[in-house]
């Protein structure tokens, strides 16, 4: 299962982890929202009955909403965006900013410059079943039966494996694709459940009272991205006074007590290895308390 918008720094990995060790109640508050995977996680499991996402880069949560509508599917989107469009509208589309880029960052275009003609030409042959560009370039493949984008995606994807062994050409196939199935896994939620999005600070969100806050904030002494500049300190600050705050990290200040941890591999993005990191869950005093001293991880309800 995959949770959320395709997103760099994405919590799909443990979105599942992380709503079981949150306790239920009536509202869940994800703070620092990103691609919504938590919430997609969340709202699944049936633990809260409304939901608050919010994120200071306001297209995030307006695009997964818009993805619970069923907006963006193959059949709406079969469009190829080329590097000048992305570059063009990066800014301003949400859609095209996290498809269409590269590890999902936003800001560079989805692949080099010495394989897009292949990947264009891969993308028409999938989508409209059309192998002529392919064709042009060398490249000859018996046209598929498959009446259904998948079905297609797995007949040519696997000539394209007998013809080659090892290739760019076919590496990471069709990103946009599986990026597109992503999203069209998020349709329909928005029906089933009562969901705000926001664009704010996170200090001047209305909570409700007894909500479930969870926080996954830039961490500490890594790339922030768009967080650029966050304020760790004023964040401290600010969770110390919260009630029922549950934030992750990979250490926070001593005053916040660490609650559930996991292990998870992340790849590096250079040389394609993973290394082994420990993903942990804080909690301020207060909220500690509230449990009397027991593991968020008890499933224990506040209400």
């Amino acid at each position: 299962m995959r949770y959320g918008l395709p997103y760099k720094g994405s919590k799909n990995a443990i979105a599942e982890w992380i709503v079981e060790q949150l306790p239920e109640g009536e509202v869940l508050v994800d703070l620092f929202c990103g691609g919504g995977a938590v919430t997609h996680a969340a709202m699944l499991s049936r633990k809260w009955k409304r939901f608050i996402m919010n994120d200071i880069d306001g297209r995030l949560p307006i695009l997964f909403r818009d993805c619970a509508y069923g907006k963006y599917t193959t059949k709406t989107h079969p469009e190829w965006i080329d590097r000048k469009t992305f570059n063009e509208r990066k800014a301003d589309d949400a859609y095209i900013a996290l498809v269409w880029s590269f590890g999902n960052n936003g800001k560079d275009y989805l692949y080099a410059a010495d394989i897009e003609k292949y990947k264009h030409a891969y993308h028409i042959l999938v989508f409209e079943n059309n192998p002529d560009p392919l064709k042009k370039i060398g490249i000859e493949l018996k046209m598929s039966s498959k009446s259904d984008v998948y079905g297609r995606y797995l007949d040519y994807n696997q000539q394209i494996k007998k013809i080659f062994q090892q290739t760019k050409f076919h590496e990471h196939e069709l990103e946009n694709y599986e990026r597109l199935q992503t999203l069209e896994r998020l349709e329909s939620l928005y029906r089933l459940q009562s969901l705000q999005s926001l664009q704010s600070d996170y200090r001047t969100v209305q909570i409700p009272d007894n909500a479930v806050i969870y926080c996954d904030i830039p961490y500490k002494s890594t790339n922030c991205g768009k967080y650029d500049g966050f304020n760790h300190d004023d964040f401290y600050e600010w969770a110390e006074k919260q009630e029922n705050i549950f934030i992750s990290e990979y250490s926070m200040p001593e005053q916040f007590i660490d609650v559930a941890s996991i292990e998870k591999t992340v790849l590096s993005a250079a040389n394609g290895t993973g290394s082994k990191v420990t993903e942990r869950l804080f909690t301020n005093q207060r909220t500690y308390d509230r449990y009397g001293g027991k593991c968020v991880n008890k499933q224990l309800t506040f209400f």
